[in-house]
Parts: C-alpha cells; structure tokens; sequence
C-alpha cells in the first residue's frame, strides 16, 4: 500500500518525539535548519527542553478526517509540569504509543490542562474551534474536524524575532498533508502569518478588507490577504489591529460571502457533512528515524 503523506509526516514525528522521550537530543538535519530558523531573545528564547508540537488534531483520520486546518505560530511557553521528558503530556505520549494517537485527544482542550489548579481554559484553542464551527456552519464540530498546524514546533514564551521557517522544510512536513485533506481555506490568524506567507515564496491572490477590496467588515483596520499554495489550495492570513484572534460570528459570516458564497468557482466545496475515518489511518509499519 501507498504511504500517504499524511502516514509519511505523522510517521516521522512519532519516531522523532519517541526517540525524545527516550533521551535522544540529536535532530535529522532538516529539523536542525528548522530549529535554526528562528532566534528569539529574552521571553522569546526557545528551548529544547519540551518535545516539539507540530500539529494537534487527528491527522491521520483516525476517527474522521479534519474539516479545518488552522496555521499557528509555535507551541507557546514551556510548561514543565506537562511538556518535560517526566511531564504528563509525556507519559500520556507513552500511554497513548504514539504523538499522533496522542494529538487526537485534544489534551490543550481536557483535563488536567484545563483544570482550574493548571492552566485553566484554553481562550486560543476554544477560540478557533468556535471559528471551525461557524465556518462549516456545524455547531456539532469538535476537536476532531479541527487540525492546527504550527509555524515553528518549538517552544518560546512569546515571539520576538521573525518566523521565516525554511521553505523546503514547510513543503515536505507541512503542505503536503494538509493537500491530502478535503478543505479549500487553510486559514492563519495574526499579521505574522503574511510576512511569513512572503518569505516562503507564496503568491498573493487577494487583497480583501484594509488596503484592499471592501468586502463588507465592520471592524476598523481589518485586513485580509489570500495566498495560493502548491496544492491549489488557499491559504487565508486575516488579522487586525490588537488582536490575532479569529473574527466574530458576523465578521466570519462576511468573510465566509466573501471567499465562498461570493467568490467560488464551483471546483471547491467546503465540507459539511463529517467524514468517516479514513482508510490512511495507520502509520507506516516501518517509521522515518530521526537519523534517516
């Protein structure tokens, strides 16, 4: 059988991160130029000290295949209590057998993260599984149909220096899995994303709100940019002043006119039913190492 991208990317991480767990500090060298990529200061710095978080959601189909992929920035501040070697997201990695069975748990969304004595809610998570919902206009989704890929794996409080992740990196870890799944918008929240969207190399398509077309939004200095990706697909940078959160419930309703309603060509459909699982739903029997 075929390995499907998604196999050959989910594979990939869950050999590197076990061999994390496992004690093994030495990254293959496209993660070390990945790694490299970005040189935070101060609460910007990263570290190694927590396993690296390229995706959350069920990348593989496992129960059913993601409705919505989301692009975030990196995995946030390292919280050793959860994510150190000894931290409880780890040994839930081990419990689970695997990062990518274990990504599909939702673990930044449950208990214990949530619990009130941890973290607590997660305002960016519910945030943009609120978005996965209005989008597809489904109020059922759940963190099933929701996949968020991140920019940059590692951890850092915050970030202070730009994201320019290499592109021949994002080509073979991050867009070809997300072109094997039935969404047309990948969507990225934050001004970041469209100097990132430019460093890699993407085409501008559309130039939607604040120095563009107006397409009907009412918050002052919205700004939306739309890019294409090698699969056809459209990547969807929006952002406005003093927040990179997603829109409201109306303002995605203009967009969603905008960009759908308004403006498909008929070759795309935004998926509403949930898909069954699908039959990619297994790694390869045989992992990519880190030292492959």
């Amino acid at each position: 059988m075929t390995t499907s991208d998604r196999q050959r990317v989910a594979a990939f991480w869950d050999a590197y991160v076990e061999s994390w767990l496992g004690g093994e500090d030495q990254m293959p060298g496209e993660l070390e130029s990945w790694f490299a990529s970005y040189v935070g200061a101060g609460p910007g710095e990263v570290t190694r000290e927590g396993f690296p978080e390229p995706y959350h959601g069920d990348l593989l189909g496992l129960e059913h295949t993601p409705r919505m992929v989301v692009l975030g920035l990196n995995p946030g501040e390292f919280r050793p209590r959860f994510q150190a070697r000894d931290g409880i997201f780890a040994k839930e990695i081990e419990e689970h057998g695997s990062y990518s069975r274990w990504a599909t748990t939702c673990p930044y969304n449950r208990p214990p993260w949530t619990l009130p004595q941890e973290m607590g809610r997660n305002r960016y998570y519910q945030a943009r599984l609120s978005f996965t919902r209005r989008w597809l206009q489904d109020p059922s989704a759940d963190h099933r149909d929701l996949l968020i890929f991140e920019c940059y794996p590692w951890h850092s409080k915050s970030i202070t220096a730009p994201l320019r992740p290499p592109s021949e990196v994002i080509d073979e870890y991050v867009w070809p899995p997300i072109a094997e799944l039935p969404v047309r918008d990948v969507f990225a929240f934050g001004r970041p994303w469209d100097g990132i969207a430019q460093a890699l190399g993407l085409r501008q398509t559309r130039k939607l709100g604040f120095g563009g077309t107006d397409y009907g939004s009412k918050v002052s200095g919205r700004t939306v940019r739309t890019y294409g990706l090698p699969s056809g697909q459209r990547l969807v940078v929006e952002w406005h002043p003093g927040s990179a959160g997603p829109p409201s419930a109306k303002e995605t309703a203009l967009l969603r006119e905008a960009l759908i309603d308004a403006g498909s060509d008929g070759t795309w459909i935004t998926p509403s039913p949930r898909a069954e699982a699908s039959v990619d739903q297994a790694p390869a029997s045989t992992p990519l190492g880190p030292s492959s």
